[in-house]
């Protein structure tokens, strides 16, 4: 990137740069809808592309600057977390090998220059493009691909003094800060935090979590937020929260939908990137009516979470694209209310302490910047690790489970859930191999998370 290349965000608007600046653009990809432009070269018609991007949605403030106050967004019907702050730009591809692969949700990093034009629309005439609102216009010169982890991790990692410490004083800030002590709640967090889809064919995707029996705010609480949210937006670098609400359920889109026909796609709460983290609260659920559409809502959730695709809906036809977002769950009862996760677990409030679940940021403990990092470290490599089982433990796997299955009910979908817990516990401890302590770990776990229930 050059040196005169400057950065287009949510601190650097458009309005911010002169006509024809380089600016680079972290963003993901909304809408690819938009009907290809044609331009006339020397050697004829040439074919643009052309695409809406937005700023990367639930990126933690962390690994972003902080946004303007009062920054009006524009088009804000085209971002999926409603209210929040972001850009909205117009991108024009003219090299089609760089535009060959992009789908919506990919995060992508745009260099080019920044211009100011109407927006691309098959139906509008050349009169009505001329009074059209211009839009910020980006026009590409390269890209380069950007990782779920925004910054870029290695796995395994080397972490001062030991990965093992490092990760349990996670566990311990996690559990003592926003889970009332309880260790084994936080590590399910953790767990389910760095899971991603591990292969479509056969499916192995991220397990869905329930905290469960987690109390509501007390009255006369200010806040209805969990301390958790806080937590894991200072140490994920994609995460955000959605308040299960009537409100939230009823009146907003949880996906994407082209509602004319005019080739612009307005998005939804699930439209976001892979490797997404997702806290969903029920606790703000109050006496009324879930009408159609909250129906409809719960569905597609319980639809990502079973299959890790999300349909994007048009006038005539629904295409599923795939995703990998991460979903917990917190509900007062002992279940989830609405959604079948693939772990349920009951919250154990420590005995003796003084916890508050509901505290705001500024009364939250934190660590030092460097451990702060070193956690950060710790999760983003373990988001983008990978493990084995070798011949030795996979023996020990089996004979184990033939053993415990003539003297109990367990199943072989039980076998599957565990060897994925097991996976993501190595990846918690930067393991490249599933060993038969981590396995041993695994169903101990296992077995107090059971004696919950």
């Amino acid at each position: 990137m050059s040196s005169d290349t400057r950065t287009l965000d949510i601190c650097n608007p458009p309005e911010s740069f002169p006509e024809n600046a380089q600016v680079s653009f972290r963003a993901m990809v909304q809408d690819t809808s938009f009907p290809p432009q044609f331009y006339a070269t020397d050697d004829g018609l040439k074919e643009c592309t052309v695409l809406w991007a937005v700023s990367v949605p639930g990126e933690s403030p962390w690994c972003t600057p902080s946004p303007l106050t009062g920054y009006k967004s524009l088009r804000p019907y085209k971002f999926p977390i409603p209210g929040a702050p972001h850009l909205g730009v117009q991108i024009k591809i003219y090299d089609s090998q760089l535009a060959e692969g992009l789908q919506a949700s990919d995060l992508c990093t745009f260099v080019g220059t920044l211009t100011k034009e109407p927006l691309h629309r098959a139906w509008l005439d050349h009169d009505e493009e001329l009074e059209e609102d211009q839009v910020p216009t980006l026009h590409v010169q390269s890209t380069r691909p950007t990782p779920s982890t925004i910054i870029l991790r290695t796995f395994p990692a080397s972490l001062a003094p030991d990965v093992r410490t490092v990760r349990n004083q996670l566990v311990d800030w996690i559990a003592e800060e926003a889970l009332g002590g309880d260790k084994d709640a936080a590590e399910w967090v953790l767990l389910s935090a760095i899971a991603r889809t591990q292969s479509r064919t056969p499916p192995i995707l991220p397990p869905s979590l329930t905290l469960s029996s987690f109390p509501s705010p007390p009255p006369p609480s200010s806040s209805s937020t969990p301390t958790l949210h806080h937590i894991l937006a200072l140490t994920l670098p994609l995460f955000t929260t959605l308040p299960l609400t009537l409100d939230t359920l009823n009146t907003t889109s949880f996906f994407p939908q082209d509602k004319t026909g005019n080739s612009d796609l307005h998005s939804g709460w699930l439209q976001v990137p892979k490797g997404m983290v997702y806290l969903l609260t029920e606790m703000g659920i109050t006496e009324g009516q879930v009408l159609p559409a909250g129906v409809n809502n719960l569905r597609v959730v319980q639809g990502v979470m079973n299959d890790q695709t999300l349909a994007y809906e048009f006038p005539f036809s629904r295409f599923s694209f795939p995703t990998d977002i991460s979903f917990v769950v917190l509900t007062e009862g002992k279940k989830s209310a609405f959604f079948q996760t693939t772990v349920n677990v009951p919250l154990k409030i420590a005995n003796g302490g003084n916890y508050d679940l509901y505290k705001p940021l500024d009364q939250v403990k934190l660590p030092s910047e460097e451990t702060l990092s070193q956690w950060r470290s710790l999760v983003g490599g373990s988001k983008v690790g990978q493990v084995t089982i070798d011949d030795e433990t996979a023996k020990y796997i089996q004979d184990d489970f033939v053993t415990e299955r003539k003297a109990t009910t367990t199943t072989s979908d039980d076998l599957i859930n565990r060897m994925m817990t097991a996976k993501l516990l190595a990846l918690s401890y930067h393991e490249k191999i599933v060993t038969k302590d981590i396995w041993e770990e695994t169903k101990a776990l296992e077995a107090r998370r059971k004696a919950r229930l």
